[in-house]
């Protein structure tokens, strides 16, 4: 597969341009600065310039979204990119689309008891541009016609990636361990390489499948 990674150079992005070419794709990395990755085409700038973005998913068979709100990307990166992307995916006939959220963003269909309403309420108090740029991406994937999923992870961790873990439509608890980058990009790729979780947002948690 052709696999096209936005934010190639972020936490959870340059886990999945590795994971990825190790399982032997072709991978396009786009980002910001370049990171000199052997075997990786990589694509130099601004996830907002569309003629990039149209580039980079030419001939491409799935992409993973890898973007986050930073201090220097505005507060609706993701939402404010994701309708020329999709329009440039479908455009190309690429429909695949896996891309990360977080599990403090409130969605349709959400059954969330007390403490991941709390955790929820706090996300939205301490990290707004964060969790309602998500919120926003959802919105526009929902309307989008793309093959799309993301996955949230309720918290993220730096450890080593064990190669396990978990998609499940139940909430995480306030006591839910962190979830290596690692094994959220890992998510992600094996998502690309097949079809589930379609028009979806699971919840992404440490532990086995």
């Amino acid at each position: 597969m052709r696999i096209v990674v936005f934010g190639a150079a972020g936490r959870v992005g340059r886990h999945a341009v590795r994971l990825a070419a190790e399982r032997g794709h072709s991978v396009t990395a786009v980002a910001r600065r370049p990171e000199g990755r052997a075997g990786v085409d990589e694509r130099t700038g601004d996830v907002r310039d569309a003629a990039l973005v149209a580039a980079a998913v030419e001939a491409a068979d799935a992409v993973l979204w890898c973007v986050g709100v930073t201090r220097t990307s505005g507060g609706d990166v993701g939402r404010g990119t994701l309708p020329g992307l999709a329009a440039a995916m479908g455009g190309a006939g690429v429909h695949r689309f896996v891309g990360v959220s977080g599990a403090g963003a409130d969605l349709p269909g959400d059954r969330k008891g007390a403490g991941a309403r709390f955790v929820s309420g706090l996300t939205h108090r301490l990290a707004r541009d964060l969790v309602e740029d998500k919120e926003g991406e959802y919105r526009v994937l929902a309307a989008s016609g793309l093959e799309w999923t993301q996955v949230r992870p309720p918290r993220l961790g730096d450890r080593p990636g064990t190669g396990r873990y978990r998609l499940t439509s139940e909430t995480p608890g306030l006591r839910a361990a962190p979830v290596a980058r690692a094994d959220v990009a890992l998510a992600l790729v094996e998502l690309a390489e097949g079809r589930d979780w379609l028009s979806a947002a699971p919840f992404v948690v440490a532990g086995d499948r």
